[in-house]
C-alpha cells in the first residue's frame, strides 16, 4: 500500500471504529437511564448485563482501531506542533493525529461529555491549505474550516462548564489550534493544551465574533498575541 493512501485509509478506518464506539455507548446509556428500571426485576437483571457487554464490545472496539492501524501505518498518536508537522514527511496525516489527541484533551478540559471526533476532517482540512502560509493565518483558516465542517460531535456539557453549547465546538477548535501553534521545547504538552483551552475560554466572544465574520486575519492576529503565553 503506497505512504500517501495508508494515511487516508487508517485514518477513515479509525473514524467508523470510533463512530461504532460512539454509537454504542450513547446508546448503551439511554438504554441505562430508562429501560432497566422500568422492567421486573428477571428482566432488569437481563438488560443490564447486556448492556455490561455492549460495555465490554465499546472497548474492544478502541483496541481493534489501535491494532489495525498500527498494521496499516506507523501511527505513534505523537502531538506535534505546527512547525513540526509542516516539516514533516506527511504533514496531512501529522496534523490529523495532532487534532484529534489535542482535541480529546480540550474538550474533557471544557466539560464535554461523550463525545466524537472526526480524524479525517482534520485530515481533509489540512489538504485545503497552502504550503506558504504562516503557522498562525494557517490556524486561523484551519480553525474556520474544522469548526464549519462537523469535525467534533458533543452529546453533553458538564453543568459547570464556562462555555455554552452554541460556543463550544469553535472555542475547543481554537484552543487546539492556538496549543499547536506554540512552540513546545521540553514543555508539558498537556499543560500546554489546558493553558490554551483557558486562554480561549476568556477570549470566547473575540473568537466568536471573528469566527462568525469569517475574519481570518483576525483571528490570526490572536493566534499571534497568544501563542508565547501557553
Amino acid at each position: 500500500m503506497s505512504p500517501d493512501f495508508a494515511p487516508q485509509t487508517t485514518t477513515r478506518l479509525k473514524d467508523v471504529l470510533r463512530s461504532l464506539r460512539y454509537t454504542l455507548r450513547k446508546g448503551r446509556d439511554t438504554v441505562k437511564e430508562t429501560a432497566p428500571r422500568r422492567l421486573p426485576a428477571p428482566a432488569s437483571e437481563i438488560a443490564l448485563s447486556a448492556l455490561g457487554e455492549i460495555e465490554v464490545f465499546a472497548r474492544n472496539v478502541d483496541q481493534i482501531a489501535c491494532k489495525l492501524a498500527h498494521s496499516v501505518v506507523d501511527d505513534s498518536a505523537e502531538i506535534k506542533s505546527f512547525s513540526d508537522v509542516i516539516a514533516s514527511a506527511r504533514p496531512q496525516y501529522e496534523f490529523s493525529i495532532a487534532f484529534y489527541e489535542t482535541t480529546k484533551i480540550v474538550l474533557g478540559r471544557l466539560g464535554a461529555r461523550r463525545t466524537l471526533i472526526n480524524q479525517s476532517a482534520a485530515l481533509r482540512a489540512f489538504g485545503r491549505m497552502a504550503a506558504s502560509h504562516d503557522v498562525y493565518h494557517l490556524a486561523a483558516q484551519l480553525t474556520v474550516l474544522l469548526a464549519d465542517e462537523g469535525s467534533i460531535t458533543i452529546d453533553q456539557i458538564d453543568n459547570r462548564s464556562l462555555v455554552t453549547r452554541p460556543e463550544l465546538i469553535v472555542v475547543a477548535v481554537f484552543a487546539g489550534m492556538l496549543s499547536l501553534s506554540a512552540e513546545q521545547d521540553d514543555a508539558d504538552r498537556e499543560a500546554m493544551i489546558f493553558a490554551a483551552t483557558d486562554i480561549a475560554v476568556a477570549l470566547r466572544e473575540k473568537i466568536m465574533d471573528s469566527y462568525q465574520k469569517r475574519d481570518a486575519s483576525a483571528l490570526a492576529a490572536l493566534f499571534e498575541r497568544c501563542a508565547s503565553h501557553v
